[in-house]
């Protein structure tokens, strides 16, 4: 379905995949009729985007509808459920660490003890630690700091190397990138 509006969409602005061209632009003028053109085949491609996208946003909308419904549903359900299961004898439900159980045709209804939750404040935590003498439970982790090292090297030959002493910085990669065209229409 996705590919047959890309290739109506397509068709639509005149796309062709494939499109060998020969002509070059040799001047001014057709330089900037070549702006032009793709000026109006841009307005009407974002013509249809912002169509595409409101019909995203309408139905976006419904799913949202759709899916507080389904939650509104669900919560009325377990409450309900919730309430009688509160009503029944623990020796009629299995019963773990964790977990009490209750057997219904339908389903069964079952309460989870969770365990707690931790909040914590890293920096309290770790100076309590360290003023313990409880090391061991501390993790450090060593990170070049790059920015830093950045300013005392320099690339010559594609390799990075040290300015003060020309050694080679090793698990440092340079991947060249390619430089950026943009027009800017006025």
């Amino acid at each position: 379905m996705e590919n047959l509006m890309i290739d109506i969409l397509d068709e639509a602005l005149g796309i062709q995949e494939n499109e060998e061209e020969t002509w070059k632009i040799k001047n001014d003028e057709e330089a900037d009729w070549w702006i032009e053109l793709h000026q109006e085949k841009l307005a009407e491609v974002r013509r249809l985007r912002i169509q595409l996208e409101n019909k995203i946003a309408f139905y976006h909308e419904k799913l949202d509808k759709v899916i507080k419904e389904e939650e509104v549903i669900i919560e009325r359900r377990d409450s309900k459920l919730l309430e009688y299961f509160e009503t029944l004898d623990k020796k009629d439900m299995k019963k773990t660490k964790t977990m009490l159980k209750y057997r219904l045709p339908s389903g069964e209804l079952v309460k989870k003890f969770r365990a707690p939750e931790f909040k914590r404040d890293n920096d309290k935590l770790t100076l309590w630690l360290e003023n313990n003498g409880m090391k061991e439970y501390i993790e450090v982790k060593k990170q070049a700091k790059w920015g830093e090292l950045k300013k005392a090297t320099e690339v010559i030959n594609g390799t990075v190397v040290l300015k003060d002493t020309g050694e080679i910085v090793e698990g440092v990669e340079i991947v060249e990138r390619p430089a950026e065209f943009k027009v800017e229409v006025k």
